[in-house]
């Protein structure tokens, strides 16, 4: 697909929405809704045949009313309506649209037949088409959320393709709650004309772009797929959850986005074992993966430090990170003697790595200092420092920031509370590349792609 097209299509100047309504039930209603309520400066189009304003916006009764050019047609009427729409956009010259129906291939022959339709117009007039059966696209940069979800999402460098909408809006949620901004997001659907392996050829050089995190059912395509994500991988992360473990997905994603899931094991073998592409088995690891991409540098080797004053969230955490072969190394005899200069000759703890300072360390100050010396020890490339919330102590999140700052190593946060009770501690962190989580399995996650692309980066300079 043109670069030209695709960058039309995340930045358009002008959109139409092709089957606005004034009825908020209705997917027209909400798209129209979804473009003015994210805040999108380009100039709007509503169509509709017998409207005459909708949402403080003059309505045209059709494509071919509308006084000015128009980069994306947003097509929200039905299936077979949908396919009339981009005979007359391709006429009109519209070279991108995103066409929310289903009833597709996703349905048997005579959806594929449709879509079959569907793909030769565009293909005849140029055009790329999102979907159909899709969410739609959200680009945060250009304030253009064109989802039938109105939506305002916080900004920031992580960039996410799903096939599915409902995973999409998963992802996005989650990213939310975590406090991750996203750039870009755009549902895949049944990819009629644009693949996934086309979402990433352009996040790839886009500049807004940082980490790419996408949700696989399966392609058609896993050739390009696969060739795609390993070449962007080596410039930037990309995280791939691909869903379908067990036959009795083929089904349910047959029937969802008409591509059967395939085996999950062949993607895992080529994705990570091959090409070195991250795969993660749950949403919220991807959103963990993309955060700590996203915030923090890479490690310069993978050695694992934890400091905590609680024994049994290091324990868990040490568990998963075996479980990923990430080595948590024995600390020096000079970072031991250090330790017992902030906690004492004769401390009441079992000075090895993971380092749990029990009592002592509850106050802040001296946590921060064992940090430090645990930082300092030549075998630690990065830390998670777990601390639990507590309403007479304190967060220790100055320290950690003063530890990064200092030590010059990763370091990521593991607080042990509810989002509502750091909210303010995860913004103090998370704006100076410390991510913070509240779990182990997800700070586990983060640290397993932060060594994973350390070692990928690695790789990459001993073969350069």
């Amino acid at each position: 697909m043109e670069p030209k097209v695709m960058r039309h299509l995340f930045n358009p100047r002008s959109v139409a929405v092709v089957g606005a309504t004034d009825s908020p039930d209705r997917v027209g209603y909400n798209l129209l809704e979804s473009i003015l309520y994210g805040g999108y400066a380009g100039k709007v189009y509503p169509v509709h045949p017998r409207l005459g304003t909708l949402q403080g916006l003059t309505v045209y009764p059709s494509l071919e009313d509308i006084p000015g050019p128009v980069d994306v047609a947003v097509v929200a009427v039905n299936q077979h309506a949908t396919v009339e729409t981009i005979a007359r956009c391709g006429r009109l010259g519209i070279k991108a649209a995103i066409c929310v129906a289903g009833g597709y291939r996703e349905t048997g022959d005579d959806g594929l037949h449709l879509e079959e339709r569907l793909v030769s117009l565009a293909r005849e007039h140029g055009m790329a088409l999102v979907g159909p059966n899709t969410l739609g696209l959200i680009n945060t940069g250009a304030d253009f959320y064109s989802t039938f979800y109105p939506l305002r999402l916080p900004k920031g460098n992580v960039s996410l393709v799903s096939q599915s909408g409902g995973m999409g809006l998963t992802m996005m949620h989650k990213a939310a709650d975590e406090g991750l901004g996203v750039n870009k997001w755009v549902g895949g659907g049944n990819r009629s004309t644009l693949e996934i392996s086309h979402y990433l050829e352009y996040l790839a050089r886009d500049e807004e772009t940082g980490v790419i995190g996408i949700f696989l059912e399966g392609t058609e395509e896993a050739r390009e797929l696969v060739r795609a994500a390993s070449r962007i991988a080596k410039t930037k992360p990309v995280v791939v959850y691909k869903a379908g473990r067990f036959k009795t997905a083929d089904f349910a994603a047959l029937t969802h986005t008409g591509t059967a899931a395939g085996s999950y094991r062949m993607y895992r073998d080529i994705f990570m074992d091959q090409f070195g592409v991250l795969m993660v088995d749950s949403v919220a690891e991807l959103v963990a993966a993309c955060k700590a991409l996203s915030l923090s540098k890479l490690p310069a080797g993978e050695g694992l430090g934890i400091v905590t004053h609680t024994a049994g969230p290091s324990i868990a955490l040490l568990d998963l990170a075996a479980r990923r072969g990430i080595p948590v190394p024995t600390l020096q005899e000079e970072t031991i003697g250090k330790i017992k200069g902030v906690l004492g000759l004769n401390p009441p703890v079992v000075l090895k790595n993971p380092l749990d300072t029990v009592g002592v360390g509850f106050e802040a100050g001296i946590y921060g200092r064992v940090v430090n010396a645990v930082l300092e020890d030549p075998a630690i490339d990065l830390m998670v420092a777990i601390y639990c919330w507590h309403k007479n102590w304190r967060f220790p999140s100055p320290e950690l920031l003063a530890a990064q700052r200092r030590s010059g190593k990763p370091v990521l946060a593991y607080y042990v509370t509810t989002w509502e009770d750091c909210r303010e501690e995860r913004r103090i962190l998370q704006e100076a590349g410390v991510p913070l989580y509240i779990s182990p399995e997800e700070a586990a996650g983060a640290v397993s792609a932060l060594v994973h692309y350390s070692n990928a980066s690695g790789r990459e300079k001993d073969a350069g």
